[in-house]
């Protein structure tokens, strides 16, 4: 067990390192915590701060700190809910979804060196692999 938590250490650092490069590229000015946001948005939008903030298990004023700075930057546009108008929902940007796009394909490049060489069924078992592992039990 010590050398999967070992290798599962590894691969978070590494992941981090990957976030990172990754919100560079998007926009030097957005930091890899406000970069997890949006994509948080991109994946579930239309979607609350409070839905973030419970799925991310990130604090309150962090999240309006990050999505502050996502909507002053143009990746994020702050819109009331169609169901109860009292409630702010954010969605994704025009640019933002045009700049991820343009990351996701540098992003795929990132990957394609780690599993170079790998058969189809080899990132097939692998892929299967991760998916248990980031299921939880029970």
């Amino acid at each position: 067990m010590a050398g999967v938590v070992d290798e599962i250490g590894s691969m978070m650092v590494e992941a981090k390192r990957t976030i990172a490069a990754a919100a560079s590229r998007f926009d030097p000015d957005v930091p890899p915590t406000a970069f997890y946001v949006l994509r948080y948005v991109m994946k579930h939008q239309p979607c609350s701060a409070g839905d973030i903030v419970k799925a991310m298990a990130m604090d309150k004023s962090a999240v309006s700190r990050q999505v502050t700075l996502l909507r002053e930057a143009g990746f994020v546009d702050v819109v009331p809910d169609a169901a109860d108008g009292r409630v702010m929902t954010l969605r994704s940007t025009e640019r933002a979804e045009s700049r991820m796009l343009e990351v996701r394909h540098e992003n795929r490049a990132v990957f394609r060196n780690h599993v170079e060489g790998w058969s189809d069924d080899e990132l097939a078992e692998f892929a299967g692999w991760l998916r248990r592992f980031n299921t939880p039990a029970g």
